[in-house]
Protein backbone atom coordinates (compact mmCIF):
# COMPACT_ATOMS: atom_id res chain seq x y z
CA UNK A 1 0.00 0.00 0.00
CA UNK A 2 1.29 3.19 -0.64
CA UNK A 3 2.19 5.54 2.33
CA UNK A 4 0.03 8.54 3.76
CA UNK A 5 1.71 11.35 2.11
CA UNK A 6 -0.82 14.07 2.86
CA UNK A 7 -1.20 16.54 4.64
CA UNK A 8 1.67 17.67 3.30
CA UNK A 9 4.65 19.13 5.97
CA UNK A 10 7.32 21.36 5.60
CA UNK A 11 9.70 23.27 7.46
CA UNK A 12 9.03 26.59 8.76
CA UNK A 13 12.15 28.73 9.40
CA UNK A 14 12.49 31.83 11.81
CA UNK A 15 15.45 34.07 12.97
CA UNK A 16 18.24 32.21 15.24
CA UNK A 17 15.87 28.19 14.46
CA UNK A 18 18.46 25.48 15.43
CA UNK A 19 18.31 22.78 12.93
CA UNK A 20 17.58 18.89 14.14
CA UNK A 21 18.20 15.82 12.06
CA UNK A 22 14.52 15.55 12.17
CA UNK A 23 14.19 19.08 10.40
CA UNK A 24 16.63 18.05 7.71
CA UNK A 25 14.70 14.84 6.96
CA UNK A 26 11.45 16.60 6.86
CA UNK A 27 12.62 19.19 4.22
CA UNK A 28 13.84 16.27 2.12
CA UNK A 29 10.58 14.44 2.85
CA UNK A 30 8.30 17.51 1.26
CA UNK A 31 9.77 17.86 -1.57
CA UNK A 32 10.22 14.05 -2.30
CA UNK A 33 6.45 13.76 -1.08
CA UNK A 34 5.43 16.46 -3.84
CA UNK A 35 7.34 15.17 -6.41
CA UNK A 36 5.75 11.70 -6.33
CA UNK A 37 1.94 13.23 -5.95
CA UNK A 38 2.63 15.22 -9.01
CA UNK A 39 3.87 11.79 -10.88
CA UNK A 40 0.99 9.82 -9.98
CA UNK A 41 -1.89 12.24 -11.30
CA UNK A 42 0.10 13.79 -14.20
CA UNK A 43 1.43 10.52 -15.63
CA UNK A 44 0.37 7.61 -13.47
CA UNK A 45 1.91 4.41 -12.94
CA UNK A 46 3.83 2.35 -15.11
CA UNK A 47 6.75 2.07 -18.01
CA UNK A 48 6.61 4.41 -20.17
CA UNK A 49 9.81 4.21 -22.09
CA UNK A 50 11.91 1.56 -23.14
CA UNK A 51 12.17 -1.11 -20.77
CA UNK A 52 11.78 -4.10 -23.18
CA UNK A 53 12.28 -7.53 -21.86
CA UNK A 54 14.42 -10.03 -24.14
CA UNK A 55 15.36 -13.90 -23.51
CA UNK A 56 19.44 -14.61 -23.54
CA UNK A 57 18.72 -18.47 -22.97
CA UNK A 58 17.24 -20.89 -20.80
CA UNK A 59 18.85 -18.74 -17.38
CA UNK A 60 19.11 -15.27 -18.35
CA UNK A 61 16.93 -11.96 -19.63
CA UNK A 62 17.66 -8.87 -20.61
CA UNK A 63 16.21 -5.77 -19.48
CA UNK A 64 16.51 -2.83 -21.82
CA UNK A 65 17.28 0.83 -20.55
CA UNK A 66 13.98 3.01 -20.15
CA UNK A 67 12.46 5.07 -17.65
CA UNK A 68 8.85 4.32 -15.51
CA UNK A 69 7.02 5.61 -12.50
CA UNK A 70 5.68 2.95 -9.57
CA UNK A 71 2.33 3.01 -7.58
CA UNK A 72 4.16 5.54 -5.19
CA UNK A 73 5.07 8.17 -7.87
CA UNK A 74 8.69 7.23 -7.77
CA UNK A 75 11.32 7.79 -10.43
CA UNK A 76 12.72 3.92 -11.88
CA UNK A 77 15.62 4.68 -14.03
CA UNK A 78 17.61 1.46 -15.87
CA UNK A 79 20.30 3.56 -17.43
CA UNK A 80 22.44 0.94 -19.37
CA UNK A 81 20.73 -3.04 -20.11
CA UNK A 82 20.00 -5.15 -17.11
CA UNK A 83 20.81 -8.81 -17.48
CA UNK A 84 19.04 -10.68 -15.02
CA UNK A 85 19.75 -14.74 -14.04
CA UNK A 86 16.10 -15.52 -13.21
CA UNK A 87 17.31 -18.77 -10.43
CA UNK A 88 18.84 -15.15 -8.60
CA UNK A 89 16.22 -12.99 -9.00
CA UNK A 90 13.52 -12.66 -5.51
CA UNK A 91 10.47 -14.61 -5.91
CA UNK A 92 12.10 -17.50 -7.80
CA UNK A 93 12.19 -19.95 -5.45
CA UNK A 94 8.42 -19.74 -4.70
CA UNK A 95 7.11 -19.91 -7.75
CA UNK A 96 4.58 -22.97 -8.72
CA UNK A 97 3.04 -22.35 -12.10
CA UNK A 98 4.35 -22.60 -15.95
CA UNK A 99 3.74 -18.69 -16.17
CA UNK A 100 5.40 -15.74 -13.74
CA UNK A 101 5.22 -12.28 -14.04
CA UNK A 102 8.57 -10.12 -14.08
CA UNK A 103 8.34 -6.67 -12.00
CA UNK A 104 10.55 -3.87 -11.74
CA UNK A 105 11.01 -1.70 -8.13
CA UNK A 106 12.43 1.02 -6.33
CA UNK A 107 15.33 0.70 -3.88
CA UNK A 108 18.25 2.81 -2.67
CA UNK A 109 21.85 2.12 -1.93
CA UNK A 110 23.88 3.87 0.25
CA UNK A 111 26.79 5.01 -0.71
CA UNK A 112 30.08 7.10 0.79
CA UNK A 113 30.61 5.47 4.06
CA UNK A 114 31.76 7.68 7.07
CA UNK A 115 31.54 6.47 10.70
CA UNK A 116 29.56 8.05 13.40
CA UNK A 117 30.43 8.43 16.60
CA UNK A 118 28.11 6.69 19.59
CA UNK A 119 27.53 5.58 22.87
CA UNK A 120 28.76 2.06 21.49
CA UNK A 121 31.85 3.13 19.66
CA UNK A 122 31.92 3.98 16.20
CA UNK A 123 29.17 3.33 13.86
CA UNK A 124 29.15 2.91 9.84
CA UNK A 125 26.67 5.28 8.09
CA UNK A 126 26.38 6.11 4.73
CA UNK A 127 26.64 9.87 3.85
CA UNK A 128 24.07 9.36 0.81
CA UNK A 129 21.57 7.06 -0.94
CA UNK A 130 21.58 5.94 -4.52
CA UNK A 131 18.44 5.57 -6.34
CA UNK A 132 18.34 1.84 -8.05
CA UNK A 133 16.11 -0.58 -8.71
CA UNK A 134 15.54 -4.51 -8.34
CA UNK A 135 13.56 -7.41 -10.55
CA UNK A 136 11.86 -9.84 -9.11
CA UNK A 137 9.35 -12.36 -9.69
CA UNK A 138 6.01 -13.38 -9.00
CA UNK A 139 3.29 -15.97 -9.56
CA UNK A 140 0.93 -14.94 -12.53
CA UNK A 141 -1.74 -13.08 -11.24
CA UNK A 142 -4.32 -9.74 -11.75
CA UNK A 143 -2.11 -6.79 -13.15
CA UNK A 144 -2.62 -3.69 -10.55
CA UNK A 145 -5.53 -1.75 -11.83
CA UNK A 146 -4.86 1.77 -12.77
CA UNK A 147 -6.25 4.34 -10.26
CA UNK A 148 -9.73 5.52 -10.69
CA UNK A 149 -10.37 2.12 -12.99
CA UNK A 150 -12.56 0.32 -9.42
CA UNK A 151 -14.46 3.52 -9.17
CA UNK A 152 -15.35 3.64 -13.36
CA UNK A 153 -15.69 0.10 -13.96
CA UNK A 154 -16.89 -3.79 -12.61
CA UNK A 155 -14.04 -5.72 -13.59
CA UNK A 156 -14.50 -9.34 -12.74
CA UNK A 157 -12.02 -12.29 -13.77
CA UNK A 158 -13.90 -15.38 -14.94
CA UNK A 159 -11.01 -17.66 -15.87
CA UNK A 160 -7.13 -17.61 -14.97
CA UNK A 161 -4.92 -20.21 -15.78
CA UNK A 162 -1.14 -20.57 -17.17
CA UNK A 163 -2.88 -20.09 -20.75
CA UNK A 164 -4.97 -17.21 -20.60
CA UNK A 165 -7.05 -15.23 -18.26
CA UNK A 166 -10.31 -13.55 -19.27
CA UNK A 167 -11.63 -10.74 -17.51
CA UNK A 168 -15.50 -9.19 -17.33
CA UNK A 169 -15.53 -5.07 -17.95
CA UNK A 170 -18.76 -3.45 -17.41
CA UNK A 171 -18.88 0.67 -16.64
CA UNK A 172 -20.40 1.11 -13.22
CA UNK A 173 -23.00 3.59 -14.74
CA UNK A 174 -25.23 2.86 -17.58
CA UNK A 175 -27.15 5.21 -19.87
CA UNK A 176 -31.39 4.96 -19.18
CA UNK A 177 -31.94 5.39 -22.93
CA UNK A 178 -28.79 4.77 -25.30
CA UNK A 179 -25.91 1.79 -26.33
CA UNK A 180 -23.89 0.08 -23.85
CA UNK A 181 -21.39 -2.62 -24.00
CA UNK A 182 -20.59 -5.29 -22.25
CA UNK A 183 -16.54 -6.88 -23.02
CA UNK A 184 -14.85 -9.61 -22.69
CA UNK A 185 -10.84 -9.02 -22.33
CA UNK A 186 -8.80 -12.48 -23.43
CA UNK A 187 -5.20 -12.02 -22.07
CA UNK A 188 -3.14 -15.12 -23.98
CA UNK A 189 0.60 -15.63 -22.23
CA UNK A 190 1.89 -17.95 -24.63
CA UNK A 191 3.91 -16.92 -27.93
CA UNK A 192 2.21 -19.45 -29.99
CA UNK A 193 -1.53 -19.11 -31.71
CA UNK A 194 -4.14 -20.82 -29.23
CA UNK A 195 -7.44 -22.18 -30.32
CA UNK A 196 -10.20 -21.96 -27.92
CA UNK A 197 -14.41 -22.00 -28.10
CA UNK A 198 -16.32 -19.80 -25.89
CA UNK A 199 -19.57 -19.77 -24.57
CA UNK A 200 -21.04 -16.57 -23.19
CA UNK A 201 -24.28 -15.93 -22.21
CA UNK A 202 -24.43 -13.28 -19.30
CA UNK A 203 -28.27 -12.11 -17.78
CA UNK A 204 -28.75 -8.66 -18.70
CA UNK A 205 -31.87 -7.68 -18.22
CA UNK A 206 -33.40 -4.56 -20.12
CA UNK A 207 -30.68 -4.33 -22.45
CA UNK A 208 -31.68 -5.16 -26.15
CA UNK A 209 -29.62 -6.12 -29.08
CA UNK A 210 -28.40 -2.40 -30.89
CA UNK A 211 -28.54 -4.35 -34.00
CA UNK A 212 -30.81 -6.84 -36.07
CA UNK A 213 -28.16 -9.92 -36.02
CA UNK A 214 -26.20 -9.31 -33.02
CA UNK A 215 -27.05 -11.16 -30.65
CA UNK A 216 -26.03 -10.36 -26.65
CA UNK A 217 -24.27 -13.72 -26.28
CA UNK A 218 -20.82 -15.33 -27.58
CA UNK A 219 -20.66 -19.05 -28.44
CA UNK A 220 -17.60 -18.97 -31.34
CA UNK A 221 -14.58 -20.16 -31.96
CA UNK A 222 -11.43 -17.66 -31.36
CA UNK A 223 -8.09 -17.67 -32.17
CA UNK A 224 -5.97 -16.42 -29.68
CA UNK A 225 -2.62 -14.63 -30.71
CA UNK A 226 -0.04 -13.53 -27.70
CA UNK A 227 -1.31 -10.54 -25.22
CA UNK A 228 -4.75 -9.00 -25.37
CA UNK A 229 -8.04 -9.71 -26.87
CA UNK A 230 -11.32 -7.88 -26.92
CA UNK A 231 -14.78 -9.51 -27.40
CA UNK A 232 -17.63 -6.98 -26.97
CA UNK A 233 -21.07 -6.94 -27.07
CA UNK A 234 -23.34 -4.00 -27.87
CA UNK A 235 -26.72 -3.57 -26.45
CA UNK A 236 -29.38 -0.63 -26.29
CA UNK A 237 -30.74 0.18 -22.51
CA UNK A 238 -34.54 2.10 -22.46
CA UNK A 239 -35.25 1.79 -18.62
CA UNK A 240 -36.62 4.59 -16.20
CA UNK A 241 -35.15 2.20 -13.06
CA UNK A 242 -32.35 3.86 -11.40
CA UNK A 243 -30.24 0.78 -10.75
CA UNK A 244 -30.80 -2.77 -12.77
CA UNK A 245 -28.95 -5.96 -11.85
CA UNK A 246 -26.65 -7.91 -14.04
CA UNK A 247 -25.27 -11.49 -13.42
CA UNK A 248 -23.88 -14.42 -15.31
CA UNK A 249 -25.79 -17.79 -14.94
CA UNK A 250 -24.05 -20.71 -13.12
CA UNK A 251 -24.07 -22.32 -16.77
CA UNK A 252 -23.78 -19.04 -18.75
CA UNK A 253 -19.84 -19.51 -19.21
CA UNK A 254 -17.99 -22.69 -20.44
CA UNK A 255 -14.65 -22.27 -22.03
CA UNK A 256 -13.02 -25.21 -24.12
CA UNK A 257 -9.30 -25.38 -24.60
CA UNK A 258 -7.69 -28.60 -25.96
CA UNK A 259 -10.49 -30.68 -25.64
CA UNK A 260 -11.18 -29.91 -22.27
CA UNK A 261 -14.75 -28.22 -20.73
CA UNK A 262 -13.94 -25.63 -18.02
CA UNK A 263 -16.51 -23.45 -16.12
CA UNK A 264 -16.05 -19.65 -14.64
CA UNK A 265 -14.32 -19.81 -11.57
CA UNK A 266 -16.12 -17.64 -10.23
CA UNK A 267 -20.11 -16.13 -9.66
CA UNK A 268 -20.96 -12.55 -10.82
CA UNK A 269 -23.95 -10.42 -9.63
CA UNK A 270 -23.62 -7.04 -9.21
CA UNK A 271 -25.78 -4.28 -8.95
CA UNK A 272 -25.04 -1.15 -11.74
CA UNK A 273 -26.18 2.71 -11.26
CA UNK A 274 -28.15 4.02 -14.91
CA UNK A 275 -28.03 7.82 -15.59
CA UNK A 276 -31.13 9.51 -16.75
CA UNK A 277 -28.56 11.93 -18.37
CA UNK A 278 -24.95 11.40 -19.98
CA UNK A 279 -23.24 8.41 -18.27
CA UNK A 280 -19.75 9.85 -18.24
CA UNK A 281 -20.71 12.88 -16.74
CA UNK A 282 -21.91 10.68 -13.63
CA UNK A 283 -18.90 8.44 -13.79
CA UNK A 284 -16.44 11.93 -13.90
CA UNK A 285 -18.76 13.18 -11.21
CA UNK A 286 -18.48 9.39 -9.14
CA UNK A 287 -14.55 9.73 -9.54
CA UNK A 288 -14.22 13.33 -8.58
CA UNK A 289 -15.61 13.13 -5.33
CA UNK A 290 -12.94 10.29 -4.47
CA UNK A 291 -10.31 10.25 -1.47
CA UNK A 292 -7.40 11.09 -3.33
CA UNK A 293 -5.67 8.33 -1.06
CA UNK A 294 -8.04 5.82 -1.82
CA UNK A 295 -7.64 6.26 -5.33
CA UNK A 296 -3.52 6.37 -4.86
CA UNK A 297 -4.02 2.93 -2.58
CA UNK A 298 -5.83 1.25 -5.21
CA UNK A 299 -2.88 0.07 -7.37
CA UNK A 300 -1.57 -2.25 -4.37
CA UNK A 301 1.71 -3.15 -5.83
CA UNK A 302 4.52 -0.51 -5.94
CA UNK A 303 6.44 -2.54 -8.48
CA UNK A 304 5.82 -1.76 -12.10
CA UNK A 305 5.09 -5.00 -14.27
CA UNK A 306 7.64 -5.55 -16.96
CA UNK A 307 6.90 -8.63 -18.98
CA UNK A 308 5.21 -11.62 -18.51
CA UNK A 309 7.58 -14.93 -18.86
CA UNK A 310 6.81 -18.66 -19.31
CA UNK A 311 8.68 -21.57 -17.71
CA UNK A 312 9.99 -24.72 -18.71
CA UNK A 313 9.97 -27.59 -15.72
CA UNK A 314 12.09 -30.60 -16.16
CA UNK A 315 12.14 -32.25 -12.34
CA UNK A 316 14.19 -29.90 -10.33
CA UNK A 317 15.31 -27.82 -13.24
CA UNK A 318 13.51 -25.17 -14.84
CA UNK A 319 14.25 -23.14 -17.51
CA UNK A 320 13.33 -19.26 -19.34
CA UNK A 321 11.28 -20.80 -22.44
CA UNK A 322 9.80 -17.22 -23.57
CA UNK A 323 8.74 -13.75 -22.96
CA UNK A 324 5.82 -12.83 -23.36
CA UNK A 325 4.46 -8.64 -23.48
CA UNK A 326 1.78 -7.13 -21.15
CA UNK A 327 -1.16 -5.13 -22.65
CA UNK A 328 0.39 -1.50 -23.56
CA UNK A 329 -2.23 -0.12 -21.06
CA UNK A 330 0.11 -1.07 -18.74
CA UNK A 331 1.91 2.27 -19.43
CA UNK A 332 2.23 5.46 -18.17
CA UNK A 333 1.53 8.63 -20.48
CA UNK A 334 4.50 11.24 -20.88
CA UNK A 335 2.34 14.19 -22.28
CA UNK A 336 5.01 16.15 -23.90
CA UNK A 337 6.33 13.22 -26.27
CA UNK A 338 2.93 12.26 -27.10
CA UNK A 339 2.50 15.87 -28.29
CA UNK A 340 5.45 16.12 -29.51
CA UNK A 341 4.44 12.45 -31.58
CA UNK A 342 1.25 13.91 -32.43
CA UNK A 343 2.67 17.07 -34.72
CA UNK A 344 4.35 14.39 -36.71
CA UNK A 345 1.37 12.69 -38.36
CA UNK A 346 1.53 15.45 -41.31
CA UNK A 347 4.72 14.07 -42.18
CA UNK A 348 3.43 10.29 -43.16
CA UNK A 349 0.52 10.81 -45.08
CA UNK A 350 -1.64 7.41 -46.00
CA UNK A 351 -0.42 6.08 -49.39
CA UNK A 352 -2.67 5.83 -51.85
CA UNK A 353 -3.73 2.20 -51.76
CA UNK A 354 -4.22 2.65 -47.77
CA UNK A 355 -7.11 4.98 -48.67
CA UNK A 356 -10.47 3.64 -48.52
CA UNK A 357 -12.97 5.01 -51.37
CA UNK A 358 -14.25 7.69 -50.70
CA UNK A 359 -17.45 7.64 -53.69
CA UNK A 360 -20.08 5.41 -53.43
CA UNK A 361 -19.38 4.81 -57.37
CA UNK A 362 -16.05 3.57 -56.87
CA UNK A 363 -17.58 0.65 -54.82
CA UNK A 364 -18.18 -2.64 -55.63
CA UNK A 365 -21.82 -2.88 -56.88
CA UNK A 366 -22.90 -5.11 -53.93
CA UNK A 367 -21.26 -3.49 -51.34
CA UNK A 368 -24.33 -2.11 -48.94
CA UNK A 369 -23.70 1.55 -46.48
CA UNK A 370 -24.06 1.00 -43.14
CA UNK A 371 -26.69 -0.08 -41.09
CA UNK A 372 -29.35 2.34 -40.10
CA UNK A 373 -27.97 1.96 -36.20
CA UNK A 374 -24.61 3.73 -37.48
CA UNK A 375 -25.63 6.23 -39.52
CA UNK A 376 -25.90 8.84 -35.92
CA UNK A 377 -23.44 9.46 -33.43
CA UNK A 378 -22.66 11.95 -30.34
CA UNK A 379 -20.48 13.22 -28.11
CA UNK A 380 -18.80 15.75 -26.16
CA UNK A 381 -15.18 17.28 -26.18
CA UNK A 382 -13.84 19.88 -23.63
CA UNK A 383 -11.69 23.01 -25.11
CA UNK A 384 -9.21 24.87 -22.06
CA UNK A 385 -9.55 28.65 -22.74
CA UNK A 386 -7.77 29.32 -19.77
CA UNK A 387 -8.05 33.01 -17.80
CA UNK A 388 -10.15 35.83 -19.42
CA UNK A 389 -9.73 34.60 -23.04
CA UNK A 390 -9.77 37.95 -25.10
CA UNK A 391 -12.27 38.60 -27.87
CA UNK A 392 -10.93 37.04 -31.60
CA UNK A 393 -8.65 34.36 -30.12
CA UNK A 394 -10.07 30.52 -31.27
CA UNK A 395 -10.23 27.63 -29.60
CA UNK A 396 -8.85 24.11 -31.77
CA UNK A 397 -9.74 20.64 -30.89
CA UNK A 398 -7.98 17.95 -31.46
CA UNK A 399 -8.91 15.25 -34.49
CA UNK A 400 -11.99 13.39 -32.81
CA UNK A 401 -13.20 9.95 -34.61
CA UNK A 402 -17.10 9.96 -35.27
CA UNK A 403 -17.75 6.76 -35.61
CA UNK A 404 -19.25 6.29 -38.70
CA UNK A 405 -16.56 5.42 -40.82
CA UNK A 406 -14.74 6.76 -43.39
CA UNK A 407 -16.78 8.92 -46.22
CA UNK A 408 -18.84 12.18 -45.89
CA UNK A 409 -20.51 12.57 -42.60
CA UNK A 410 -22.78 15.88 -41.68
CA UNK A 411 -21.79 17.17 -38.59
CA UNK A 412 -23.21 19.80 -35.94
CA UNK A 413 -22.45 20.84 -32.72
CA UNK A 414 -23.26 23.22 -29.80
CA UNK A 415 -21.63 24.91 -26.40
CA UNK A 416 -23.32 23.15 -23.23
CA UNK A 417 -24.28 25.09 -20.47
CA UNK A 418 -24.54 23.85 -17.16
CA UNK A 419 -26.32 25.50 -14.26
CA UNK A 420 -28.17 24.92 -10.76
CA UNK A 421 -32.06 24.24 -11.34
CA UNK A 422 -34.05 26.48 -7.90
CA UNK A 423 -35.49 24.60 -5.51
CA UNK A 424 -33.63 21.40 -5.86
CA UNK A 425 -30.72 19.65 -5.93
CA UNK A 426 -29.42 19.23 -9.43
CA UNK A 427 -28.82 21.31 -12.46
CA UNK A 428 -29.95 21.83 -16.24
CA UNK A 429 -28.15 21.48 -18.84
CA UNK A 430 -28.87 24.04 -22.35
CA UNK A 431 -27.31 23.26 -25.68
CA UNK A 432 -26.58 26.31 -27.34
CA UNK A 433 -26.52 26.28 -31.45
CA UNK A 434 -25.20 29.48 -33.24
CA UNK A 435 -24.88 32.84 -31.59
CA UNK A 436 -25.32 32.29 -27.73
CA UNK A 437 -25.80 36.36 -27.18
CA UNK A 438 -29.02 35.98 -28.80
CA UNK A 439 -30.61 34.27 -25.66
CA UNK A 440 -31.05 36.30 -22.44
CA UNK A 441 -26.98 36.15 -21.24
CA UNK A 442 -27.35 31.91 -21.86
CA UNK A 443 -28.83 31.62 -18.41
CA UNK A 444 -26.95 34.08 -17.00
CA UNK A 445 -23.58 32.38 -18.09
CA UNK A 446 -22.38 33.24 -21.67
CA UNK A 447 -22.47 37.02 -22.29
CA UNK A 448 -21.29 37.07 -25.72
CA UNK A 449 -21.72 35.30 -29.17
CA UNK A 450 -19.29 32.61 -30.58
CA UNK A 451 -18.11 31.78 -34.61
CA UNK A 452 -18.40 28.31 -35.01
CA UNK A 453 -16.38 25.48 -37.46
CA UNK A 454 -15.84 22.77 -38.69
CA UNK A 455 -13.12 20.63 -40.81
CA UNK A 456 -13.81 17.04 -41.78
CA UNK A 457 -11.35 14.60 -42.85
CA UNK A 458 -13.64 12.21 -44.99
CA UNK A 459 -10.41 9.76 -45.53
CA UNK A 460 -9.62 9.21 -41.66
CA UNK A 461 -13.07 9.32 -40.79
CA UNK A 462 -12.12 12.44 -38.14
CA UNK A 463 -13.42 16.01 -37.63
CA UNK A 464 -11.98 19.16 -35.63
CA UNK A 465 -13.82 21.84 -34.09
CA UNK A 466 -12.63 25.03 -33.40
CA UNK A 467 -14.95 28.60 -31.46
CA UNK A 468 -13.84 32.24 -32.12
CA UNK A 469 -15.93 34.11 -29.12
CA UNK A 470 -16.84 37.49 -30.02
CA UNK A 471 -16.07 39.25 -26.68
CA UNK A 472 -14.20 38.57 -23.60
CA UNK A 473 -14.70 34.58 -22.25
CA UNK A 474 -15.03 34.56 -18.46
CA UNK A 475 -15.39 31.14 -18.60
CA UNK A 476 -11.97 28.48 -18.15
CA UNK A 477 -13.32 26.06 -20.49
CA UNK A 478 -15.62 25.53 -22.92
CA UNK A 479 -17.86 22.21 -23.03
CA UNK A 480 -18.69 21.53 -26.71
CA UNK A 481 -21.68 18.61 -27.85
CA UNK A 482 -21.39 17.36 -31.17
CA UNK A 483 -23.80 15.29 -33.32
CA UNK A 484 -22.51 13.18 -36.53
CA UNK A 485 -24.98 11.65 -39.22
CA UNK A 486 -24.73 10.35 -42.98
CA UNK A 487 -27.76 10.33 -44.84
CA UNK A 488 -29.21 6.93 -44.87
CA UNK A 489 -29.04 4.95 -48.96
CA UNK A 490 -33.03 3.84 -49.44
CA UNK A 491 -32.94 1.06 -51.96
CA UNK A 492 -35.99 0.10 -54.04
CA UNK A 493 -36.38 -3.37 -53.39
CA UNK A 494 -35.76 -5.95 -50.64
CA UNK A 495 -32.95 -7.93 -50.86
CA UNK A 496 -32.92 -11.82 -51.18
CA UNK A 497 -32.38 -13.90 -48.32
CA UNK A 498 -29.04 -15.14 -48.12
CA UNK A 499 -27.40 -11.46 -49.46
CA UNK A 500 -24.02 -10.74 -48.05
CA UNK A 501 -24.82 -7.29 -46.10
CA UNK A 502 -21.30 -6.26 -44.39
CA UNK A 503 -19.04 -7.22 -41.77
CA UNK A 504 -19.37 -7.11 -38.31
CA UNK A 505 -17.79 -5.04 -36.52
CA UNK A 506 -17.53 -2.85 -39.65
CA UNK A 507 -15.50 0.26 -38.31
CA UNK A 508 -13.31 -0.93 -34.96
CA UNK A 509 -10.34 0.37 -32.73
CA UNK A 510 -7.30 -1.11 -32.34
CA UNK A 511 -4.12 -1.81 -30.66
CA UNK A 512 -0.90 -2.57 -32.82
CA UNK A 513 -0.75 -6.45 -33.15
CA UNK A 514 -4.19 -6.49 -31.69
CA UNK A 515 -6.22 -9.87 -33.04
CA UNK A 516 -9.92 -8.84 -34.37
CA UNK A 517 -12.29 -11.78 -34.96
CA UNK A 518 -14.77 -10.23 -38.31
CA UNK A 519 -18.19 -12.27 -38.55
CA UNK A 520 -19.50 -11.88 -42.09
CA UNK A 521 -23.74 -10.92 -41.69
CA UNK A 522 -26.05 -12.47 -43.97
CA UNK A 523 -29.80 -11.28 -45.17
CA UNK A 524 -32.01 -13.16 -42.73
CA UNK A 525 -29.19 -14.90 -40.95
CA UNK A 526 -28.74 -17.64 -43.31
CA UNK A 527 -24.95 -17.37 -44.86
CA UNK A 528 -22.70 -19.49 -46.73
CA UNK A 529 -18.78 -19.86 -46.44
CA UNK A 530 -16.74 -16.48 -47.15
CA UNK A 531 -13.08 -15.68 -48.17
CA UNK A 532 -11.81 -13.58 -46.25
CA UNK A 533 -8.97 -10.98 -47.84
CA UNK A 534 -6.91 -7.68 -47.40
CA UNK A 535 -6.16 -5.84 -50.05
CA UNK A 536 -2.58 -4.55 -48.97
CA UNK A 537 0.27 -7.15 -47.68
CA UNK A 538 1.18 -4.40 -44.98
CA UNK A 539 -2.34 -4.27 -43.55
CA UNK A 540 -2.06 -7.27 -41.30
CA UNK A 541 -3.02 -10.81 -41.84
CA UNK A 542 -6.50 -12.81 -41.87
CA UNK A 543 -7.35 -16.30 -41.00
CA UNK A 544 -9.49 -18.19 -43.30
CA UNK A 545 -12.07 -18.42 -40.35
CA UNK A 546 -11.93 -14.19 -39.99
CA UNK A 547 -9.41 -13.74 -37.19
CA UNK A 548 -7.52 -10.30 -37.92
CA UNK A 549 -4.10 -9.59 -36.79
CA UNK A 550 -3.40 -5.64 -36.85
CA UNK A 551 -0.22 -4.62 -38.16
CA UNK A 552 2.25 -2.68 -35.85
CA UNK A 553 1.82 0.42 -37.38
CA UNK A 554 -0.62 3.02 -36.91
CA UNK A 555 -3.24 3.82 -39.71
CA UNK A 556 -6.51 2.81 -41.32
CA UNK A 557 -6.64 -0.69 -42.77
CA UNK A 558 -9.37 -2.74 -45.08
CA UNK A 559 -10.63 -5.91 -44.28
CA UNK A 560 -12.89 -7.72 -46.88
CA UNK A 561 -14.90 -10.75 -47.30
CA UNK A 562 -16.98 -12.67 -50.23
CA UNK A 563 -18.52 -15.56 -50.93
CA UNK A 564 -16.39 -18.18 -51.71
CA UNK A 565 -15.58 -17.72 -55.62
CA UNK A 566 -18.06 -14.81 -56.03
CA UNK A 567 -15.88 -11.45 -55.98
CA UNK A 568 -19.03 -9.50 -56.95
CA UNK A 569 -20.23 -10.39 -53.69
CA UNK A 570 -17.25 -8.17 -51.86
CA UNK A 571 -17.98 -6.20 -48.55
CA UNK A 572 -15.02 -4.05 -46.53
CA UNK A 573 -14.56 -3.02 -43.30
CA UNK A 574 -12.51 -0.82 -41.64
CA UNK A 575 -9.48 -1.30 -38.44
CA UNK A 576 -8.19 2.07 -37.23
CA UNK A 577 -5.28 0.99 -35.70
CA UNK A 578 -3.65 3.50 -33.25
CA UNK A 579 -0.96 2.43 -30.47
CA UNK A 580 -2.94 4.02 -27.79
CA UNK A 581 -5.69 2.03 -27.78
CA UNK A 582 -5.83 0.01 -24.96
CA UNK A 583 -7.60 -3.45 -23.95
CA UNK A 584 -10.82 -1.73 -23.98
CA UNK A 585 -11.41 0.51 -26.76
CA UNK A 586 -10.75 3.89 -26.37
CA UNK A 587 -13.10 3.44 -25.56
CA UNK A 588 -13.45 5.71 -22.38
CA UNK A 589 -10.63 6.46 -24.08
CA UNK A 590 -13.14 2.82 -25.38
CA UNK A 591 -12.28 4.47 -22.56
Amino acid sequence: MAPQFYPFSKNRYFPRKRMRSADFIREQAYVEQKLSFLSQWNFGAGAALGLDVQRIDGDSLLVSPGFAIDGCGRWLIVDEPAICRIRTLQGFDTLHGETALLWLAYCEEGIDPMFVPGDQGETQEYAAAQERFFCYLTDMGPLPRAAGDPILFSDVTLFADDDLRIRQVIPRVLPARGPVQVRLMIESFRTEPLDISLHYYPNLPGIQPAAKGRPLYFDQAVRLGTGETALTLTGRLDTTAQAILLSLPEQGFLLEKRGLQLRAQCGFQEEFAVAAGDPLAALEQRLLSQDPQELWNSGGEEGIPLAGIRLLRCGEQVLLDSIFPLSKGRQAALPCLKERLHGCRGFFPAPPEERPLEDAGERPPSSPGPEPHRQMATGTVTLNAGLHLQEGKILCSDEITHELGPGTVFIEFGIENVYPAAGIDRNYTDLLLGDASLFTQASGTYDCGFDRGVRIHPEKGTFELAVRPKGELHQAALRLRWFAWRTEEHTSHKLPAGTLLRLEPDVIHAAPGATVNFIPVFEGGMGTPCDFLIPDKQSGIITENGVYTAPEKDGLYQVCAQIKAMPETRVNAFVIVRSWVEGMEHAAGAL
